[in-house]
Formats: C-alpha cells, sequence, structure tokens
C-alpha cells in the first residue's frame, strides 16, 4: 500500500511533536525535588522519547524519510503560552495534550485509507498513552486537595488553547475522522 505526501508530513509533525514532548518533560525532571515525580516524569519523558523512534522507524518502514520539523504542538503551546511555566503548569498541559493525542492517534487509526503499518503504530501509541494520562491525573487530582482552584484554572486554560491548536492543524495537516 502506498502512502501519501500528506500522511508522511503528518507522521513526520507526530514524531517532532513526540521528542519534543520528551526533551521538555526531560527538562521538567531537573526542575522537581519529589522522588515519585521524578521517577514518573522520567519514565514519560523516556517514553515520548521512544515515540519519537517508533515514528521514525514507521516512516522508513512506509518508504519514507523522516523531515526536519520544527513546528512541533508544543512549540505552537509556547507561542500561546510562554515559557516559564511551573510544574502544575507543565502537567496540567501535558493532560490536556495527551488526552489530544489519545483521541487523535484512535481516529486516525479508524480512517479507512490509513496506512496499515501507520495503524499498527496508532494503535500502539494509544496503548502507551493510557499511562501517561493516569498517572499525571492522579497528580493532578493530588495537587487538586490543596489547590482546587489552580488545577481547574490551568486545565480550563490548556483546553482553551488546545482546541485552537487543534483547529489550526485540522486545517494545516488535513486531520479528518473516520467517520
Amino acid at each position: 500500500m502506498q502512502i501519501s505526501k500528506a500522511e508522511l508530513r503528518r507522521l513526520d509533525f507526530y514524531r517532532a511533536s513526540e521528542l519534543h514532548g520528551g526533551l521538555l518533560l526531560g527538562q521538567l525532571v531537573r526542575r522537581v525535588r519529589d522522588p515519585e515525580l521524578i521517577l514518573e516524569l522520567t519514565r514519560h519523558s523516556a517514553e515520548e522519547v521512544m515515540h519519537a523512534q517508533l515514528w521514525t522507524e514507521t516512516i522508513l518502514a512506509v518508504g519514507g524519510r523522516p523531515r526536519p520539523v520544527r513546528d512541533t504542538y508544543q512549540a505552537r503551546y509556547a507561542e500561546r503560552v510562554g515559557p516559564a511555566m511551573g510544574v502544575l503548569e507543565i502537567l496540567a498541559l501535558t493532560q490536556v495534550f495527551e488526552r489530544r493525542v489519545y483521541r487523535h492517534f484512535l481516529d486516525h487509526a479508524r480512517i479507512p485509507t490509513t496506512h496499515p503499518t501507520v495503524r499498527v503504530t496508532l494503535l500502539r501509541m494509544v496503548e502507551e498513552e493510557k499511562s501517561h494520562l493516569s498517572w499525571v491525573k492522579r497528580w493532578l487530582d493530588d495537587e487538586a486537595l490543596s489547590r482546587p482552584v489552580a488545577v481547574a484554572e490551568a486545565m480550563r486554560r490548556f483546553a482553551e488553547i488546545d482546541e485552537a491548536i487543534y483547529g489550526e492543524l485540522a486545517a494545516e495537516y488535513s486531520f479528518r475522522t473516520a467517520a
């Protein structure tokens, strides 16, 4: 089965965004002191970098060549919120983003014309995103016990920003769902 240039462009965007996210979480590890949070962030960071590797392998397996990509989901967030954020904000943003990735990858996998190799990678990613969603949600829920307004506000703010970014990307990358 052939893969279109548009599909390869989307895969490069996924690859670059996974790598960017992994590197950002790795930087966050350097700022925290809680041993459990260090463990979760390190694991999450490593998995995101591994996802970039999987996308690279997928691109090569379908006959593509990875291209340099500077435009990532995270870069678009940074344009709107600025680079300096605390742990709460970064993890709220991560939760909103991971939810989006989970839904988007499921939708992408359901498109009948999705290359079978790409579908396998998408479904693997969906399974691995579940653990990311779980641990970050637990952390945010715990944080909400002492800072409910701050957590709710961060989640609301980033959900609004995410909605706008996803709308832009849907147009630029021809994201569509199976329905």
